[in-house]
C-alpha cells in the first residue's frame, strides 16, 4: 500500500513532467512552427539587386542637372547619385509576443538609391525581414520627402507587415539655403491606420565621413500618440546637400493590436555612411 508521502511525491512528479512537456511544446512551437530566424542583406547582395533592377539611364539624380530657384538667386540642387551606400550600423528591434523576439541588426546595412518617378527612391535594408523605403524629389523650396512612395516592412515569426505610407502633402527636408523651418504636421496613413508625423528642419551641422567633414542639415520627425495603442518616435536625419542620409538615429516604442494580441514593439538604431561614393 502506498503511503501518503509516496502519493504526494508521485503527484509532484506528474505535475513536474506536465510542466516540462508544456515548456518543450512551447519551445518547439517557437523554434519550428513560429520560426523567427533573420537574414542579413549584404552590400554585395544589395549591389546585385541594384544592377538587376536599374536601367542605364537616370533622371533627376546626382548625375543630372535638375535645379530649383530661390527668389534671390539661382541655386542648384541635385538628388543623391544612384547606387548602394554602405552604413556602419548599431541597432535592434524586438517584440514581446510569443515569449518575445529580438532582431539584432548587422554591423553593416545599406541604403539603395534608384531613379524613380519625379526623383529617387531610397531603401534601407536592415535585414531581409526589416526594411524602410521613402521617396525624394526636387521642389520649388528644396528637396522634398514626397507624400507617396514610402513603405515600412517588418517580419516576425513568419508574419509579414508591409505598410505603405501616404500623406496629405510633401514636406521639405533640405530647404534651398539650408535655413531652419518650423514644424510641419502631416496627416498620413500607415497601411490602414492614421499616422500623424511632425517634421521640422533644425540646425545645420557637419559630419565626418571618410576623414572629410560634410555639411549636413538636421531634420527631425516625431510622433507622440498617447492613445491606448500608443506610438512614440524620434527620428533624426542628418542629410547632405543632395538629401542623402549621412547619419540617422531612431528611437521607437509602440503598442499594437495584432494577431498575437497586444504587442509592444521597440526599435533603436544609428546609421553612419562609410562613403559618399556609392557602389554600382
Amino acid at each position: 500500500m502506498l503511503t501518503m508521502a509516496t502519493r504526494r511525491r508521485r503527484r509532484r512528479l506528474v505535475v513536474l513532467v506536465a510542466l516540462m512537456l508544456v515548456v518543450v511544446v512551447a519551445i518547439v512551437v517557437k523554434l519550428v512552427v513560429l520560426n523567427d530566424d533573420v537574414h542579413r542583406v549584404t552590400p554585395e547582395e544589395a549591389l546585385e539587386r541594384y544592377r538587376d533592377g536599374t536601367s542605364t539611364t537616370a533622371t533627376a539624380t546626382g548625375d543630372t542637372e535638375p535645379t530649383t530657384t530661390d527668389t534671390a538667386a539661382t541655386v542648384q540642387q541635385t538628388l543623391p547619385a544612384p547606387g548602394v551606400y554602405v552604413y556602419a550600423t548599431r541597432g535592434k528591434e524586438s517584440i514581446d509576443a510569443v515569449g518575445g523576439s529580438l532582431h539584432e541588426y548587422p554591423a553593416e546595412t545599406t541604403i539603395t538609391v534608384t531613379a524613380n518617378g519625379c526623383g529617387v527612391s531610397l531603401q534601407w535594408d536592415a535585414l531581409k525581414e526589416r526594411r524602410e523605403r521613402w521617396q525624394l524629389c526636387l521642389g520649388e523650396e528644396g528637396i522634398t520627402l514626397t507624400a507617396e512612395g514610402g513603405q515600412s516592412f517588418h517580419e516576425f515569426f513568419g508574419q509579414t507587415r508591409a505598410e505603405d505610407i501616404t500623406c496629405d502633402r510633401d514636406v521639405v527636408v533640405v530647404p534651398v539655403g539650408g535655413e531652419p523651418r518650423e514644424p510641419v504636421a502631416l496627416s498620413c496613413m500607415l497601411g490602414e491606420l492614421s499616422w500623424q508625423p511632425v517634421w521640422e528642419v533644425l540646425e545645420s551641422d557637419t559630419r565626418l565621413v571618410d576623414e572629410v567633414f560634410v555639411d549636413v542639415v538636421h531634420v527631425r520627425m516625431t510622433i507622440s500618440d498617447n492613445d491606448t495603442y500608443y506610438e512614440h518616435i524620434q527620428f533624426d536625419w542628418y542629410l547632405d546637400d543632395h538629401g542623402l542620409p549621412v547619419s540617422t538615429t531612431l528611437l521607437k516604442e509602440s503598442l499594437s493590436d495584432t494577431a498575437f494580441g497586444d504587442v509592444r514593439y521597440l526599435e533603436e538604431y544609428t546609421l553612419d555612411v562609410t562613403s559618399l561614393t556609392p557602389l554600382r
